[in-house]
């Protein structure tokens, strides 16, 4: 005993050994970590594996405000064109456009928009003003400003911004003294424009934005009158609430200029070194489990004590009883032996009593005599004596030497019987859910079951039946007990 104790030991220490060197040169870590998500690399590709929220859609607000184009002002024909602005005078507003705008992420630093707008503006200068219904259709592609060195995840991410658009106005020119329609013009004109903003993350599902960006109009007639410049040009500032759709976090939270090689590398050894302990465990593995099926190691009813140490190797026991069970249990078993033995011999006379022609007073041999049915009934309960239960160990239907030799009596009893079948009851200790344990019972039945084919008993005698852990036979809050408790009862039908 103290031998196997040594060499358990010293394979134990070896193993442990080899993972702390491992662990103190860094290979192994000494617990796994949530790592989090894989950190992007320069130029702000991701990590394949890691998904992240890249669409959104919103709501937004827009002032847009008519700036002069001073340019063309005084005009080739030599009169005062003093192109009209916005907040100028009782005759303009403050001028708004509202619309939705969606959003998709194509990394950390590149995302673009589609947005549609409408609204109106009004502009003026000293002697007239004019009024506009105008709306927007607006790609924009925007550049996020983040900062190269970098822990935490953002919450406010400054872009710049490139947009175009496609614009349509309907102006009307009136005269500031009487109000006065003395000019009316519509159409559509492409616009485009630059800018800078900034968004700001509430969580990964909601973020809010303001920007604000430089418009030039490539017609002149915005304003309702065309002065010949060619241009006109506004300034429209925006602020908006966005719903990103998906369950993760937001990719335009992540960090965009860490260089993740490093990390590569560091996963390569990970891997290489998880390779290299699995080798080592399965290698310990295998020469401890060459080790326990040796035969000064074997331990068959599984109760610590190798069976070279144990004087009861077949039934679990204790240490302080040298592997056999208490005293109480133990002579339960001798008697269950002895009185498997008396029913051997009484099935043997019976059988001799049945075959063997009696002889008469004459000494002449005659025909023998049946039995009768209450001989028929004694027989069948000196039977039932030698059908105790069969066990088996701890999550197992395997049967051990013991069952295949009471088995074996048990054939040769039921082939000498042909008139009787037999109902094999499979039971579990409580170990485990209901389900399992069921399951588990049918297995050990089928394995006596199959036993008993093997041994030439016709399939149609045997029955089989699978309690589980219901009708335990003992106390299930002892070893001793559950052992007694794993077992497959054998019945005469």
């Amino acid at each position: 005993m103290k031998a196997v104790r040594k060499i358990n030991s010293t394979l134990k220490m070896q193993l442990a050994l080899t993972i702390l060197s491992l662990v103190m040169l860094g290979l192994v870590p000494l617990a796994a970590q949530d790592q989090g998500p894989a950190p992007a690399s320069i130029g702000g590709n991701q990590s394949q594996r890691t998904k992240y929220n890249r669409f959104s859609l919103g709501l937004k607000v827009t002032h847009l405000y008519d700036l002069k184009f001073t340019s063309f002002d005084l005009l080739t024909t030599g009169a005062l064109a003093n192109d009209p602005k916005g907040l100028n005078g009782s005759k303009t507003r403050f001028d708004l456009a509202g619309g939705l705008e969606a959003n998709y992420f194509f990394s950390p630093l590149f995302s673009m928009d589609l947005g549609y707008e409408k609204g109106r503006m009004t502009g003026a200068n000293e002697r007239e003003y004019y009024e506009s219904q105008v709306d927007f259709l607006t790609l924009g592609a925007n550049i996020s400003l983040k900062r190269a060195i970098r822990t935490e995840d953002y919450k406010f991410v400054p872009f710049a911004r490139l947009s175009l658009a496609r614009a349509s106005y309907d102006a009307e020119r009136r005269f500031i003294s009487d109000d006065v329609v003395f000019n009316t013009t519509n159409g559509t004109a492409i616009q485009y424009g630059f800018g800078l903003g900034c968004r700001y993350y509430f969580n990964h599902k909601w973020s809010a934005f303001a920007m604000s960006e430089f418009v030039v109009s490539n017609t002149d007639a915005w304003d309702g009158y065309d002065y010949g410049s060619g241009r006109d040009q506004m300034l429209k500032s925006s602020v908006g609430l966005k719903f990103a759709f998906g369950r993760n976090k937001h990719i335009d939270q992540t960090l965009a200029w860490q260089d993740n090689r490093v990390d590569q590398i560091q996963s390569k050894i990970d891997a290489q070194v998880n390779d290299a302990v699995k080798t080592i465990n399965d290698s310990v593995n295998k020469t401890l489990s060459t080790y326990m099926n040796r035969s000064e190691v074997k331990d068959t009813d599984e109760d610590g004590i190798v069976d070279k140490f144990d004087k009861c190797p077949n039934v679990a026991g204790l240490f302080s009883n040298n592997g056999c069970p208490p005293v109480e249990v133990q002579v339960k078993e001798e008697k269950k032996e002895q009185a498997a033995v008396v029913a051997i011999e009484k099935v043997n006379e019976r059988k001799e009593a049945a075959t063997v022609s009696p002889v008469n007073a004459n000494g002449n041999s005659g025909i023998s005599k049946p039995m009768n049915e209450d001989e028929k009934y004694r027989m069948k309960n000196e039977i039932m004596v030698e059908m105790y239960a069969i066990r088996f160990g701890f999550n197992s239907y395997q049967l051990n030497a013991e069952a295949y030799e009471h088995l074996n009596t048990v054939a040769v009893i039921l082939r000498n019987n042909a008139g009787y079948g037999i109902k094999l009851i499979g039971y579990t200790d409580d170990l485990g859910s209901v389900e399992y344990n069921k399951q588990l019972a049918e297995q050990r039945a089928n394995a006596v079951a199959e036993y008993l084919l093997s041994r030439g008993i016709n399939k149609n005698r045997i029955q089989i039946e699978a309690n589980g852990k219901n009708n335990p036979l003992d106390d299930n809050t002892t070893k001793i007990g559950q052992a007694n408790n794993r077992r497959v009862e054998l019945r005469l039908q």
